[in-house]
């Protein structure tokens, strides 16, 4: 992959500060980025980029006088003919990226083409309950929340949700809603997979939309709607394969809305909120399982085989048969756990790796049990074939074992005689022996 172009987009929020002399302030910012990395050799890349960031300048938190009092003639005409407003800064940047050690990023095992590829796609819906709780500072009532978000799963690590949460009214469950809701988009990330309980982190940005009928802590004060930018810390709990409950504890950093107190010392100051959000995450998606098992039986029909019919000179194929279908789903279970414990192995997940080898070890018992049971050696292979329990086995091995120790002076070619005559004792006893090859049914 030397040499190769990689467009990619940049998706982000935050917080930015701008100094002048002694004066500062804080703002939410939102940007959106386009660029391209060039790979120069197996482990140095070059990157340009193009970026758009939007923001709102608060002149009067300039121009403000704090040793007045907000209704004084200056301050109020400040507050009446200076408005806020938005700024789109551009910048372009580029850099060079070497890295220092790990895998070559431009290499993917098979592994990685099984697992970070469409086959772990899924789409996700989260019907969710939360709880805005407002900073002190601001003129915003703390409020339950409604609302839904939809979004895809990339990987079983990393995904991106759209949300909208629509505030009610009087803190409390109703179905009425207050003039307050926040839209906008997250990205997760997972720090494992494992079976159990699910850390996760998430970071996002969004627009808190505040109606005119909205009314605030003090009615009198003027609440404006904003964008605002959050991140925080998750656990998921599984239900299922595809259902599991979560909660999440986001700090929601806004600079608008603020109470009468505030607003006499710092206009549009930044503000910490907290939002704790919690609901069922539904997926939907086709398993990875369920691919390799139509790889498996795909092949299976790939591999019929052509049989000339007695009464035409058409060639006609056989169908799979039942048989074959349930034993390439049992190869394609082993196939599947196969994978997840290298996968388990390279993340040094020690305790899902050993419950993926129980697994494993089960599907091929099943399968082996199957195959001996239902799948057969054609009567043409018989006469190679050799029949015994485990039990019939150890059993053999302890004679054989009982009767070199006995005969250690004779010579390899009286012990091979003597393998061969307990051999044919058995066959003649069973009726079942035959020479050569040795199958031994698993047990159940």
């Amino acid at each position: 992959m030397a040499y190769s172009f990689q467009p990619y987009v940049t998706l982000g929020s935050g917080v930015q500060t701008i100094k002048a002399n002694d004066l500062s302030q804080n703002q939410v910012y939102f940007g959106l980025g386009i660029g391209s990395k060039f790979n120069f050799a197996r482990r140095l890349t070059l990157n340009v980029e193009a970026k758009a960031t939007h923001f709102s300048l608060d002149s009067r938190n300039i121009l403000y006088k704090p040793t007045e009092v907000n209704t004084s003639a200056y301050n109020s005409w400040i507050n009446n003919n200076v408005e806020d407003k938005s700024h789109l800064a551009w910048s372009v940047g580029a850099g060079l990226e070497l890295y220092l050690g790990g895998r070559n990023p431009n290499e993917l095992t098979e592994l990685d083409q099984v697992y970070t590829s469409l086959k772990g796609f899924k789409v996700v819906i989260e019907p969710t309950f939360g709880y805005l709780n407002f900073s002190d500072d601001s003129n915003l009532r703390d409020a339950y929340f409604g609302g839904l978000a939809l979004g895809v799963d990339f990987t079983e690590y990393i995904g991106v949700r759209g949300y909208y949460h629509r505030a009610m009214k009087d803190e409390k469950f109703s179905a009425d809603f207050d003039k307050l809701s926040i839209y906008g988009g997250d990205f997760l990330a997972r720090l494992n997979v494992a079976k159990g309980v699910v850390p996760y982190l998430q970071i996002g940005v969004g627009y808190m939309k505040v109606g005119d009928d909205y009314v605030g802590k003090v009615a009198s004060n003027t609440n404006t709607s904003g964008i605002f930018a959050k991140g925080g810390v998750g656990l998921a709990i599984p239900l299922g394969k595809r259902v599991e409950l979560f909660g999440i504890a986001n700090l929601m950093y806004t600079t608008r809305n603020e109470n009468v107190s505030s607003a006499l010392s710092s206009v549009h100051k930044l503000q910490s909120n907290v939002f704790y959000n919690a609901g069922v995450r539904i997926k939907l998606a086709k398993s990875v399982e369920k691919e390799l098992y139509e790889q498996e039986l795909g092949a299976a029909e790939a591999a019929t085989v052509w049989v000339a019919t007695p009464t035409t000179t058409t060639n006609v194929a056989s169908t799979v048969s039942p048989e074959k279908r349930n034993l390439a789903y049992y190869n394609s279970q082993i196939t599947a756990a196969e994978k997840q414990l290298q996968m388990a192995y390279q993340n040094g997940d020690t305790a899902n790796a050993n419950r993926l080898l129980k697994e494993k070890q089960q599907w091929e018992n099943l399968r082996n049990t199957y195959v001996a049971e239902r799948l057969p050696y054609p009567a043409s292979e018989q006469v190679r074939l050799v029949r015994m329990t485990p039990e019939e086995l150890q059993q053999l091995i302890n004679d054989v074992v009982k009767r070199i120790r006995e005969g250690e002076v004779k010579s390899p070619e009286q012990r091979i005689d003597r393998l061969e005559k307990l051999l044919l004792e058995m066959q003649d006893s069973k009726g079942e022996i035959q020479e050569e090859k040795i199958e031994i049914p698993a047990s159940k």
